[in-house]
């Protein structure tokens, strides 16, 4: 008598699929800043997604940290102010900063900045688009906004001194 393998109906985790993105192709979310999702978590099984965010000048995130997440930004152009706990950081186009998950940090870019960012495990799109639902009104909810920032991995430490941050995470 041969052992058989047992009969399971659990579903088997797909193979990623290549993914072609090209200039202008993906999920656009606009706000503070023009943010497009290139690879979304669905992408990637969950493992990460990848963003390209223009950062208008003069913006400035207020002070945040991800509970699991790495964040990897990569300026592509213009540059920026990255605040990682007490130490900040001047970076210029070709710099790349990452930001383990703990990590209070803010960005801030006063000529305007283009940078590739990473989030592994992703969140940030999925916190994005549940802003995105909220009405005018709901925005200017701050527990309302936390909680959904709590629920995306991303915790609002406050405004530091002189920040232009408000709302949510993206100003």
């Amino acid at each position: 008598m041969g052992a058989t393998e047992p009969e399971t109906n659990m579903p088997q985790p797909s193979t990623p699929k290549p993914k072609y993105s090209a200039a202008g192709d993906g999920n656009v979310y606009a706000r503070a800043n023009i943010a497009t999702c290139k690879v979304t978590a669905a992408d990637t099984n969950g493992n990460y997604e990848i963003f390209d965010e223009i950062c208008k000048p003069g913006f400035e995130s207020r002070l945040h940290m991800h509970v699991k997440s790495f964040q990897v930004c990569y300026v592509v152009d213009g540059s920026g102010e990255f605040q990682l706990g007490d130490e900040v950081f001047h970076a210029k186009k070709g710099a790349c900063v990452n930001i383990p998950p703990g990590t209070p940090h803010k960005v801030g870019s006063k000529e305007g900045m283009r940078m590739l960012m990473v989030y592994s495990p992703p969140g940030l799109e999925g916190m994005m688009a549940a802003m995105k639902a909220l009405s005018p009104e709901q925005l200017k909810d701050g527990a309302l906004t936390s909680k959904i920032l709590a629920n995306h991995d991303t915790v609002v430490l406050g405004e530091g001194q002189g920040s232009k941050g408000s709302g949510s995470v993206l100003g």
